[in-house]
């Protein structure tokens, strides 16, 4: 949910605008997970006395606004108090969740007109209509993660398919979806198929197909080539987390001194051993 200052007829105290002076609005959320629900704990604080009165009076009320474009959730959770909870069913959302918080009007109000209004609002009052924004926080976002969900395992964040198209590369990588496509030229992407029936080659398919399309996408995380927001791609929180066990963070020291290759060993579990291993049998029989 974007918000913007211009969409606003009346002043509305926010870090983007001067429409009040001397005052500010600031809104913190804490969360917890059980199998079923996100916690929210909510602290909402702000220094207009006017705004803190119509509070008081039960004539506006903090609220935060949840907006999820993977599962299409909207819900608002509203209070009269500073310090509120609420819960979240966490099978109503999935991925990247937007946050946006609020002092809204319960009631219709005549004349609104406070002290902190900017001194440009002198002698001016304004209708203020129920459910009208009075005052806007920061947007936020979190990730929304599934207890149980199989893109946590880094291979099956990967698709393999065929690329049908008459100048089709041996392999591409197209990483702007939740998945990472993996584009094999017909005739790789047949010899694939049959080796792939046979299950003790995985390792080796693994090295062969998976290990440089993780470099890749690694290499493009490094270097920021891409304009493409990956925070929406559920790929790249998997990425995150399975990074993290290994203690290594995006633009860390660590993340920029190793290399890419070993990092994507790492993250699938070190195919290319597991592969002369499986080479070696071969050979023994």
């Amino acid at each position: 949910m974007q918000i913007s200052s211009r969409q606003f007829p009346h002043p509305v105290l926010s870090y983007t605008s001067d429409d009040f002076t001397n005052s500010d609005f600031q809104a913190s959320l804490k969360n917890t997970k059980t199998n079923s629900l996100y916690i929210f704990n909510a602290n909402c604080v702000t220094s207009s006395d006017g705004i803190n009165e119509l509070i008081q009076d039960h004539k506006a009320k903090f609220a935060f606004h949840f907006e999820c474009q993977t599962t299409r959730y909207r819900k608002i959770f509203s209070s009269f108090d500073n310090d509120f909870s609420f819960n979240l069913p966490a099978q109503d959302i999935e991925g990247k969740v937007q946050i946006c918080a609020f002092i809204i009007a319960v009631e219709d109000i005549q004349n609104y007109e406070l002290t902190e209004f900017h001194p440009d609002y002198e002698g001016y009052s304004f209708q203020i209509s129920k459910g009208d924004i009075l005052a806007i926080d920061a947007e936020r976002s979190f990730f929304a993660e599934k207890d149980i969900d199989p893109l946590k395992r880094i291979p099956s964040i990967f698709s393999i398919q065929p690329n049908r198209s008459d100048d089709a590369q041996a392999i591409e990588v197209d990483s702007s979806g939740n998945k990472i496509i993996i584009k094999l030229s017909e005739e790789n992407f047949d010899y694939y198929k049959s080796i792939s029936l046979n299950s003790n080659f995985q390792p080796i398919l693994s090295s062969l197909i998976v290990i440089p399309a993780l470099v890749s996408i690694l290499e493009t995380l490094r270097h920021e080539e891409t304009d493409i927001d990956y925070e929406e791609c559920r790929w790249y929180q998997v990425i995150l987390l399975r990074l993290k066990d290994f203690g290594i963070e995006l633009g860390s020291h660590s993340f920029e001194q190793e290399s890419t290759i070993s990092i994507a060993q790492k993250l699938i579990g070190d195919p290319l051993s597991q592969s002369f291993s499986v080479l070696m049998n071969l050979e023994e029989d």
